[in-house]
């Protein structure tokens, strides 16, 4: 069974994302042919992974509530009108609309955090659209060592 229309366009708009920067996608299969949606069985997600620095796998859902994993540590739940939006500002070096929000603040804290097994805790924040209309997506960072030095690199949030 071939892939929706408003799933092709959502890989189009990823690969458009990633051409944009650089950072072509593998390769799409179409889903299961054999699959049979008379019976009821959800079909899997469409994944589309962008390899590199920071490695990004988007899988489309079928209800339009898309997965946006960053480098293994945080996954963001994006509605599908703003995943390659999401996708190209995680990718945009220049434009710091991805920032890491530190949960704990100070040495004894962080101390206490990397102590209980989480040596870098903090929220990764994606914004996307502009002034009333900017959305901002948010995920728990569950690191594990090692750290991945693209999030360490990210600006943090001023509060």
């Amino acid at each position: 069974m071939p892939i929706d229309d408003a799933t092709q366009s959502a890989v189009r708009a990823l690969w458009e994302a990633g051409a944009r920067h650089g950072r072509a996608p593998a390769p799409v299969p179409e889903a299961d042919p054999w699959e049979d949606e008379v019976q009821g069985a959800e079909r899997s997600p469409v994944s589309v992974v962008l390899a590199g620095t920071p490695d990004l796998q988007v899988r489309l859902h079928r209800d339009g509530q898309d997965e946006v994993e960053v480098e293994d540590i945080a996954t963001l739940e994006v509605p599908r009108r703003d995943t390659a939006a999401v996708v190209d500002a995680l990718l945009d070096r220049r434009g710091r609309r991805a920032r890491r929000r530190p949960r704990v603040r100070g040495v004894l804290g962080n101390v206490l955090a990397a102590l209980v097994g989480s040596p870098a805790p903090s929220d990764l924040e994606v914004c996307v659209g502009e002034g009333d209309a900017a959305r901002v997506y948010r995920a728990q960072v569950v690191a594990r060592h090692p750290v991945s030095g693209w999030l360490l690199a990210l600006p943090t949030t001023d509060d």
